[in-house]
């Protein structure tokens, strides 16, 4: 027999109670009407989000203040990431199989056999870490541009330093976690007769799907699945002092900067900081939500965790009105867009007169915020 390591997350696996997986019938693991409604959201979904899309690019490109024409291009970068994650998905259609760690695809995956069922996880992992990336480089920016005076400042601030920088960042943090699952993932024909063997609730699936891709339910990848929620739970952490200790180098550089660049930057950093918010409440919580569950034995995750898939379809609608309520000029844009309509529909719109006082940006947030 072999000897588990005896480790911090296996003491933790051991703590978790033990599940008998050959309980589980085909009606725990898989509902075909919500199955059905999941795809019809996903393509109503896509439809929205696309729609969003295009009109923030535009926004953001067209509209950003005179003082964001730097950073607009990080906010492009940040939502083109975003958006090709989420039309990812919304093709994609992915079933999970919980508590077995597989899945299946209902959508442009559907018809994959074998190990190429693989790509499924490669590339969600691939968008998942260039998705992070475009908010990682998005904090590091509004991280320098708070320090002007600083000594990395001056190598950031040149062009062909910080392109090189970004690129080594990238290719590291894809290397790192895209090459391992490349080289672990056990070889789904091998995969298939192992869980249908010990599961026979999984042959019907296999014979319905030929797209199943996953691991086999063992105490190693239990470990390793508890290891990405401590991994993520340090990163929420470490999120939020970056956000306090990104006040402090604000407040501490005050003096040398003018009115206008002081609140552009509080403005800017705390729409990013509700950005990153959001991406946890949306897309990190319900899936960790549904894997803890699933560990505590909660029956029927497969269907619950339709609804935490189908929770992410709506991230581009609030990363929209994130960034067109607290940046003014998105927002000024927004309203300009919204009293045009209703003039087309042949209500009267009052247009306030504004007698500008400074920089677009000394008032970018709502009062209430600043």
């Amino acid at each position: 027999m072999e000897e588990k390591p005896n480790n911090a997350f296996n003491k933790i696996v051991l703590l978790l109670p033990s599940l008998n997986y050959s309980t589980y019938t085909l009606d725990d693991l898989e509902n075909p009407k919500l199955v059905a409604v999941y795809g019809i959201y996903w393509d109503v979904s896509l439809f929205i989000t696309t729609s969003l899309f295009c009109f923030m690019l535009h926004m953001i490109i067209k509209k950003s203040s005179s003082e964001m024409s730097g950073y607009k291009w990080y906010l492009v970068h940040q939502l083109t990431w975003s958006y090709i994650f989420d039309v990812y998905f919304g093709f994609w259609k992915v079933v999970p199989l919980w508590p077995f760690f597989m899945g299946y695809s209902t959508g442009i995956f559907a018809n994959l056999k074998g190990n190429y069922a693989r790509l499924q996880l490669l590339i969600t992992i691939f968008l998942a870490v260039g998705m992070a990336f475009s908010v990682l480089v998005s904090v590091v920016h509004r991280y320098v541009q708070a320090s002007p005076f600083s000594y990395f400042y001056r190598y950031y601030n040149v062009i062909p330093i910080r392109a090189i920088f970004y690129v080594v960042i990238f290719i590291g943090f894809e290397g790192t976690l895209v090459v391992p699952i490349l080289f672990i993932l056990p070889e789904q024909p091998d995969l298939e007769s192992i869980m249908t063997s010990k599961y026979p609730a999984l042959i019907e699936i296999y014979e319905a799907h030929s797209s199943v891709f996953g691991y086999e339910t063992t105490d190693t990848v239990l470990q390793y699945m508890v290891l990405i929620m401590f991994v993520i739970f340090i990163v929420c952490i470490f999120i939020l002092i970056l956000y306090l200790n990104f006040l402090r180098i604000l407040k501490k550089n005050k003096q040398h900067l003018s009115i206008g660049t002081y609140n552009m930057q509080l403005m800017l950093f705390k729409t990013l900081f509700i950005q990153i918010v959001l991406f946890g409440i949306l897309l990190i919580f319900p899936a960790s939500a549904a894997f803890i569950l699933t560990l505590f034995g909660f029956r029927y995750m497969s269907k619950i965790s339709l609804v935490a898939l189908a929770i992410l379809g709506t991230h581009a609608f609030f990363d929209f009105f994130v960034l067109s309520y607290f940046i003014r000029s998105y927002r000024e844009h927004v309203k300009s867009c919204y009293n045009a309509v209703k003039m087309k529909l042949g209500f009267k719109v009052e247009l306030p007169i504004v007698t500008p006082l400074g920089p677009s940006t000394v008032s970018d947030m709502p009062t209430r915020f600043q």
